[in-house]
């Protein structure tokens, strides 16, 4: 069985739905959390797998791990996964739609580390500066790392940016290596 296909079938045509109907901010917001939820809650994949619930005890399972509460766009696509028997692939689903919308809208997902935390207006200029060089739309994660010593390191799609102390510190540790071999 080609999950990576099924998953992709089910998450473009959840999308595709949602979009038909305006929903698809909501149903996007709602896979994020329902993909988040997987790793938070290891057991979540096997109490949606158990053949002895009903499906709708597993559905419930689903929605309160959406959210509690799901627009009818998916509401529909959670009916038609359950009736499918294809349940043991919804995180797959989830993760793939989540591409897909990001593909779709032109959003680019990165990570942002930072020593100390940085407050949200800080946080947002440098999203809007980065979003001027790109010309895409930007989602970040931001993570503190005490052990970056001091400034930050962006990893966004391929590319990695690492304006960090450490980081300085390990190229001049490099270079003066590279000279005493010489």
């Amino acid at each position: 069985m080609n999950t990576g296909l099924i998953s992709t079938r089910y998450a473009r045509s959840l999308l595709d739905y949602a979009i038909s109907f305006g929903e698809e901010k909501d149903v996007y917001a709602n896979m994020k959390l329902l993909s988040e939820m997987f790793p938070a809650f290891p057991k979540l994949r096997s109490a949606i797998a158990n053949p002895g619930l009903s499906i709708h005890d597993k559905k419930g399972i689903i929605v309160t791990a959406c959210g509690g509460t799901v627009p009818p766009s998916l509401d529909k696509m959670i009916d038609i996964i359950l009736k499918n028997e294809r349940e043991t692939l919804l995180q797959y689903i989830a993760l793939r739609f989540i591409e897909l919308y990001r593909e779709k809208f032109n959003i680019q997902y990165g990570k942002l580390i930072t020593a100390v935390s940085i407050d949200e207006a800080k946080e947002q200029q440098l999203v809007a500066r980065i979003q001027r060089i790109t010309g895409s739309k930007l989602e970040i994660e931001t993570v503190v790392d005490t052990d970056i010593i001091g400034g930050f390191v962006l990893n966004l799609g391929d590319y990695r940016w690492d304006a960090s102390v450490q980081g300085e510190l390990t190229r001049i540790r490099s270079r003066f290596k590279s000279l005493q071999e010489k």
